[in-house]
């Protein structure tokens, strides 16, 4: 958990930058930020702009995206949720849960991202050496309300809840959608039975951040 007693509300990237590295002043061994919000708010793009600002600061920054804790096609197949894949019970959660332990203990792995090319994760993503002073976590269900996100949230330093209104993030994800080549018709079902329902559910846990971020398409 951060030092910060309430819940912050910050509508500008430098500010958000400046917060985060006064967090890392009182942190003790590797700091985890965890970045969190409904699909498509421009989370990766946030947590991608912090990994290069915070790395031209001088730390030793490595970006941890959840996605790479999805369910494979075959997996989500086998039990019949391939229609479902984004919903919170699509994730392997546990898998995810041990690597963030992992972060802490500061030992080398390989931290697994999803290939939206291949429509699958990958398994040797992104090499973690153990030296980083700072892992920038990013995910839509990061702080949700049940195990074992609940226990994993607490080796937190810092987590920021980002989001955007329902007409732009309909925009948004229309528009990614498209690129991964489907029918409007699917986007649409897609969008209206998949998408906005993660989103709503995804927003109950907006209270358990310690900031709140809605400056995130203007840094």
């Amino acid at each position: 958990m951060a030092s910060l007693q309430l819940i912050r509300k910050i509508t500008q990237y430098s500010k958000l930058l400046i917060c985060i590295e006064e967090e890392l002043k009182v942190s003790i061994g590797p700091a985890l930020i965890a970045i969190v919000g409904p699909p498509a708010v421009g989370k990766s793009t946030l947590a991608k702009q912090l990994v290069n600002d915070l790395k031209l600061n001088g730390y030793l920054v490595q970006f941890c995206p959840m996605d790479g804790f999805h369910m494979t096609n075959k997996q989500l197949d086998e039990v019949g949720l391939r229609d479902a894949k984004g919903r919170i019970d699509t994730f392997q959660a546990n898998a995810f849960s041990n690597a963030v332990m992992r972060l802490k203990s500061k030992k080398s792995f390989w931290w697994p991202i999803f290939s939206r090319t291949k429509d699958n994760p990958i398994s040797e993503g992104s090499f973690i050496n153990g030296k980083e002073d700072i892992y920038i976590l990013e995910g839509n269900y990061l702080l949700e309300n049940s195990e074992p996100w609940v226990s994993t949230a607490k080796n937190y330093q810092l987590s920021i809840f980002v989001d955007l209104p329902d007409k732009t993030l309909r925009e948004r994800l229309h528009i990614r959608h498209k690129k991964g080549g489907y029918s409007f018709n699917i986007i649409k079902d897609k969008i209206d039975n998949i998408d906005m329902l993660n989103a709503s559910m995804i927003r109950e846990t907006q209270s358990n951040s310690d900031i709140i971020f809605s400056e995130p398409s203007n840094y």
